[in-house]
């Protein structure tokens, strides 16, 4: 056969198999994002809820910046790794450490929420004044964002916001307390705080909006959600506030809603039957919110627990907080002299004189009267005693007390729970933009089509070689 006789069949035989490829390829899983960003919340809103919330207290938005993105994302995915309940602290240094400001002085907050939540949710976990700062603090100029989720599938979600004391975008206040700084860019300061309103004759609450307010404003305010708002006015949140508008605001008092638990509250645990008393630590609980609910130190929890103030705790850690009613170990004490004593063969008591006594030390070894002794004994004053002499004794000795230890109590021990180090991260990855799609991952050995492709131009290759080859005789 020759080659112009197979010809024909290589060009339909490659075709087929680049069609198998090609279809393989077209039916593929798409490639696996960011877990942290995948299914729930994502960078993106974490930035654009705070930034919704800043406008609507009549601020500029943040500006997004790449290292800060990196930093947080980075913060996100040791917390995850960790199980933290707490920040891992030094959000300044850790943004400076990684480029933020070019060296300049840098001043920082971060959020952090942690479970499987909305971004409502998120916001109201946010709602406390510290939380606040990103919304509402005109020198704040840009931010970043980070979620990461947890070997048991909960996420932690992180916002960092930053400026430096050249580049804020309001007036900017330094430690010593002034207010000028060279190259300051100012901004209005005009901001229209929520009033609370208080309760009518009925206990329900209305709000009355203002201008410039928003869903977020109001919803933030009275820490409820904007769910919350939507059914009970019966409104949409791309609904447009009117200034004047009156808003329903749910409460503990309206019947089917069901205050929320405020965040980091921490509920004493109680003492079992031996008096020990263990804490389990949950989301945003520190050393001195638990110290501070059981009224103890923190010297006191870290001594009874092995562990050190910089050590992160982890949510579901289990700390000892009392070691409960430890019985002491009674130590006996000395016994007098006249329970040192045993009778004699004749039931009586005696003291054997030894050299150097006299008849008024003897009385007062034992607590007794010199004149009872030397009744007793028949001597007098004037009466001379040799060592060895054996003086009677007319006394009962008290009963001596066995000291009988009740049941040894168990003292709780809770073994430290190893930790894995938090050095602070240097990212040096940049968070994709939330429009920008991330890179595609590429799966280790490609689809098995792929081999089979090859596998077929291998055998055409080999038939053809097999083919020229051969020579007619």
């Amino acid at each position: 056969m020759r080659l112009k006789n197979i010809l024909p069949w290589i060009i339909p035989v490659v075709l087929v198999a680049n069609f198998l490829f090609l279809t393989e390829r077209a039916h593929a899983s798409p490639p696996v994002s960011n877990p942290g960003q995948s299914g729930g919340v994502t960078a993106y809103d974490l930035i654009a809820a705070m930034n919704t919330l800043r406008m609507s207290y009549g601020l500029p938005t943040l500006i997004e910046d790449p290292i800060i993105n990196a930093v947080s994302q980075s913060t996100a995915e040791i917390m995850a790794a960790n199980n933290m309940s707490w920040h891992i602290g030094d959000v300044r240094g850790r943004l400076q450490a990684a480029g933020y400001g070019g060296g300049a002085q840098v001043w920082a907050t971060e959020n952090f929420a942690v479970g499987n939540m909305s971004i409502d949710e998120i916001m109201l976990v946010w709602a406390d004044s510290e939380h606040m700062r990103p919304a509402v603090t005109p020198a704040y100029c840009h931010v970043g964002a980070g979620v990461a989720m947890t070997s048991d599938g909960r996420y932690y979600y992180i916002l960092q916001a930053a400026y430096t004391s050249t580049t804020s975008c309001g007036p900017y206040t330094s430690v010593a307390g002034s207010t000028s700084q060279p190259g300051v860019i100012a901004v209005s300061q005009v901001i229209v705080p929520v009033k609370i309103a208080t309760a009518d004759a009925e206990s329900k609450i209305y709000h009355v909006v203002e201008s410039g307010q928003s869903f977020w404003a109001i919803a933030v305010a009275y820490q409820i959600t904007i769910r919350d708002l939507e059914v009970w006015n019966n409104l949409s949140r791309t609904s447009v506030l009117r200034t004047g508008q009156r808003l329903f605001i749910p409460s503990s008092s309206t019947e089917g809603y069901a205050t929320p638990t405020p965040v980091g509250m921490i509920v004493p645990s109680t003492p079992d039957a031996d008096g020990i008393i263990i804490h389990t630590v949950q989301p945003y609980q520190a050393l001195i919110t638990i110290a501070q609910a059981y009224q103890v130190t923190v010297d006191t929890i870290l001594a009874l627990n092995g562990i050190k103030a910089e050590w992160p705790l982890q949510i579901g850690q289990k700390l000892l907080i009392s070691p409960g009613w430890v019985t002491p170990s009674l130590t006996p004490r000395p016994l007098t002299p006249i329970e040192k004593l045993t009778p004699d063969s004749d039931g009586n008591y005696y003291h054997t004189v030894q050299s150097g006594e006299s008849l008024s030390w003897i009385a007062g070894l034992y607590n007794i009267a010199l004149v009872d002794l030397m009744a007793w004994n028949g001597l007098n004053a004037a009466a001379i005693i040799r060592p060895e002499q054996k003086l009677i004794l007319q006394v009962t000795p008290p009963a001596t007390i066995t000291p009988t230890p009740g049941p040894p109590t168990a003292t709780a021990t809770v073994t430290p729970t190893p930790r894995l180090p938090t050095a602070t991260p240097t990212p040096t990855r940049v968070t994709p933009s939330p429009t920008e799609p991330a890179a595609p991952v590429s799966q280790p050995g490609g689809p098995p089509v792929v081999w089979a492709f090859f596998a077929v131009l291998a055998i055409v290759g080999l038939t053809l070689l097999g083919l020229i080859s051969r020579k007619k005789p």
